[in-house]
């Protein structure tokens, strides 16, 4: 992976805090902010999976610190900018197990300059440390990718141009244009289709409550992926979709859709071949007739595309 998260996190780490009942910091671990956006980066665990982390918490204590996103409340919408907050973005099963038996944790403030880096940050961090399975790989492969596809910056490499005193384009030939999903498929190693199949079944994914999702990327609920991704072109609305039963029955009425504007488009092809060939008659007889309908073949045109 070309990022090597290990010394991502050193570098930016601000600040180990213990569990010495003296530092002034111990208060932070009491006012830990949870934001649904960023849990669901987080692959869930199967049932046994917890089970044996629950265990292992139990008998051993939480070793490794949670990470947290220092930041203030203005960042993540929720107060102004004078108040800290500290975001968890990583250790979200380690904690809920924490608070539920009062098992002591240690803390690591992370600084980032922005969400977008945050997400980033994340999802590297699974990608590179955790057991996934294949769905959940492709999901955070599409995450990443979607989270990065309207970058201005990304989007325009290669591309950029600057402006003369006399106001003309001045392009610059520094690099060759490289896509989002070039530049992730290089560094996750998979192809670039890889990535944008990665994209829509993020996209699909989202359409699913967070619960839904959840069971889906765990393996609870069984879907087949192609749907997923399919069901990124539907209308839905994000986290809308509580069954996944309601999938097919979406997809159906998608597929209708797609058959009734396909319809429309093959008679608008078929107008529109009608109107050039009544201007080519009306051309070479000069007939009032053929122009008269040449005017009535545009009329037909011009009510399809109403």
């Amino acid at each position: 992976m070309a990022k090597n998260i290990k010394m991502s996190i050193a570098e930016k780490a601000r600040v180990a805090i213990t569990n010495s009942s003296f530092s002034p910091l111990e208060s932070i671990k009491q006012n830990i902010t949870v934001l649904e956006e960023l849990k669901s980066f987080i692959p869930p665990l199967l049932d046994a999976e917890l089970a044996q982390l629950k265990a292992n918490l139990l008998a051993n204590g939480c070793k490794d610190p949670l990470l947290l996103w220092e930041t203030t409340k203005d960042v993540i919408g929720l107060g102004s900018r004078e108040e800290p907050a500290y975001v968890l973005i990583d250790g979200h099963n380690r904690y809920g197990i924490c608070k539920e038996f009062g098992i002591t944790f240690n803390v690591q403030l992370l600084s980032f300059n922005s969400f977008k880096e945050v997400k980033e940050h994340m999802i590297d961090l699974q990608l590179g440390r955790r057991n996934l399975n294949a769905q959940q790989a492709s999901y955070l492969r599409g995450l990443r990718y979607n989270t990065e596809k309207n970058d201005v910056i990304d989007n325009l490499q290669g591309k950029k141009e600057e402006i003369d005193s006399d106001g003309q384009n001045v392009h610059l030939e520094k690099e060759p244009k490289i896509t989002t999903a070039e530049r992730l498929a290089k560094e996750y190693n998979v192809g670039e289709k890889t990535i944008r199949r990665d994209a829509a079944f993020a996209e699909g994914l989202e359409k699913l409550t967070p619960t839904l999702r959840n069971e889906v990327l765990s393996g609870k609920k069984k879907v087949d992926k192609n749907k997923i991704q399919l069901l990124a072109k539907s209308n839905e609305e994000n986290q809308s979709i509580d069954d996944i039963e309601k999938v097919d029955e979406i997809l159906q009425q998608v597929t209708k859709e797609k058959s009734t504007e396909n319809n429309q488009i093959d008679i608008a092809q078929e107008k529109y071949n009608k109107v050039l060939s009544t201007i080519n008659e009306a051309y070479q007889t000069r007939s009032i007739q053929a122009f008269e309908a040449v005017e009535i073949a545009l009329q037909e045109f011009k009510m399809i595309l109403n």
